[in-house]
């Protein structure tokens, strides 16, 4: 008999822990309230509905957790379990991801599709080998130049002070040997070292810069589309394996749906990002072709080193053969 309630017991702890609910907690720069953190908080609502409770997404939105270097080393240690991502972020986990950082290289949105096409099962891959899953991949805007002031040709900014990610000597070195000054600073600094005067000018989306308030201090926009800016939601391999598959079957799903959501709604409200800026005083300089043409031989010229500093022949192979199908 005593034997009998041990086991009954065991089986009524057991049942106790494995109802515990997972929870996921997401990072994130994407300030509440915009569309990008609508729709994540939609993901979360359907998870837990579908998954009767046993799945909770928890969202850390506004950069919270630090930039997205600081969201990798929390997701490695467990305090964080998954992440909305830029390719800035996944460039560390990944080297796949640099199939987008070809300078000039995507003239469409046709030319992305068929890139992240070819490019998923090889991101998704090099992602599982860095112990993360990949619920979805998406373009999160055109990349463009803003700056504090009008930059028209390649030669302008070489008096500029441009961002990039804290810790990225990679992309100083490379700027330098282009003549270029590029100031490494935090994501969540990037506010302050404008104001300061800490830097003056970035390749960055429409998007980030209105809801950042980053387009005030760089009132100019180069309408020149320099690269495409991808973005994925991650989970820790870890975490997703705990998850019963019917709830992964479900949750990628759902993924999916709010992936294409995500993709629709950045095509459409970058437009919108861009004219309300105007509205506020961005100016945007349209190149001639004379101009066009500079660009165009400046991309020639740095493409051998951006692809022999973050690509590999394969992939640079592999991306411009998508392209021109």
């Amino acid at each position: 008999m005593k034997i009998f309630r041990n086991v009954l017991t065991l089986l009524f702890l057991s049942n106790i822990i494995f109802a515990r609910p997972i929870v996921i907690k997401l990072a994130t720069v994407a300030p509440e309230g915009t569309e990008y953190y609508n729709l994540l908080f939609e993901m979360g609502q359907r998870w837990q509905q579908e998954t009767g409770g046993q799945v909770q997404l928890r969202i850390y939105p506004n950069g919270v957790v630090g930039g997205e270097r600081d969201t990798i080393r929390k997701m490695r240690v467990g305090q964080i379990q998954a992440s909305a991502m830029s390719s800035i972020g996944l460039a560390e986990l990944t080297d796949q991801i640099q199939a987008f950082t070809l300078p000039m290289g995507f003239q469409n949105y046709e030319e992305i599709d068929k890139v992240k096409s070819v490019m998923f099962n090889d991101i998704s891959e090099g992602l599982s080998q860095s112990g993360f899953k990949l619920l979805f991949l998406v373009d999160i805007g055109w990349v463009y130049w803003f700056s504090a002031e009008e930059i028209s040709v390649p030669k302008d900014l070489m008096d500029a002070k441009i961002y990039t990610t804290a810790g990225d000597y990679i992309t100083v070195e490379l700027f330098k040997k282009f003549g270029f000054n590029a100031v490494p600073v935090s994501e969540t600094d990037i506010l302050t070292s404008l104001q300061t005067g800490m830097i003056n000018s970035m390749q960055t989306v429409p998007i980030l810069s209105l809801s950042s308030g980053w387009s005030a201090l760089m009132p100019n926009m180069l309408d020149l589309k320099w690269g495409a800016f991808v973005g994925a939601v991650i989970v820790d391999e870890r975490v997703w394996k705990k998850i019963k598959p019917e709830h992964q079957k479900i949750m990628m799903e759902i993924a999916n749906d709010i992936g294409k959501k995500y993709q629709k709604s950045g095509r459409e409200m970058e437009k919108k990002a861009i004219q309300v800026m105007q509205d506020y005083g961005l100016k945007i300089k349209k190149p001639s072709d004379e101009e066009i043409a500079v660009w165009n031989d400046f991309k020639d010229e740095i493409t051998p080193d951006v692809v022999e500093t973050f690509l590999s022949t394969d992939i640079y192979e592999k991306v411009i053969s998508a392209i021109n199908e």
